[in-house]
């Protein structure tokens, strides 16, 4: 609960666009820690249509996105590592929350998966976006390296230190939220 009676509020956004992604397999994990103690919103950036900065002719799931954005307690972002970054698609998500943005002084929580040995680059990169456009990211954050081999075909975490890692950043978002 939040404030002794409001349950908390949190938007977690995976920046996968693929079908069975890893990213989503480590996320399961953060969600079921969050859902037991907030009403969590998955936004998975493949079942949205975000225009391009500046294009007019745009769908209208960025300002969809800003409402929920306004009306959520904290974020989770999870993304892929992509040639050293994070992905294309959770870029053109945070583009589209406006300028200024919707996230300015919104708690965030970063998850990063790689099929290298860390998704370090990506984290960086995305806490370096996030807190350049106002949001207040925690510092506790899980790279997830060589994820094609942390879970199972079923999606089960073969690594308890992984697992542990990546509840204890859904943990520290909810305890900072409280």
């Amino acid at each position: 609960m939040f404030g002794g009676d409001r349950l908390l509020n949190i938007i977690v956004v995976s920046g996968s666009r693929r079908a069975k992604n890893n990213t989503e397999n480590a996320l399961s994990i953060a969600l079921e820690e969050l859902r037991r103690h907030a009403s969590v919103k998955l936004v998975r950036v493949g079942e949205w249509n975000f225009p391009l900065p500046g294009d007019p002719n745009g769908s209208d799931d960025g300002e969809r996105l800003r409402k929920l954005v306004l009306a959520a307690d904290g974020f989770l972002f999870a993304t892929p590592e992509y040639h050293g970054s994070i992905s294309s698609t959770l870029k053109l998500v945070i583009d589209n929350l406006g300028f200024p943005s919707t996230l300015e002084g919104k708690t965030i929580a970063i998850l990063g998966v790689a099929m290298g040995p860390s998704a370090d680059n990506a984290v960086a990169h995305l806490r370096h976006i996030l807190t350049h456009i106002g949001g207040s990211v925690l510092p506790l954050d899980a790279s997830v390296g060589s994820v094609h081999k942390v879970f199972d075909e079923s999606g089960a975490c073969l690594d308890p230190g992984i697992e542990t890692a990546i509840r204890a950043v859904a943990r520290g978002l909810l305890d900072h939220l409280k």
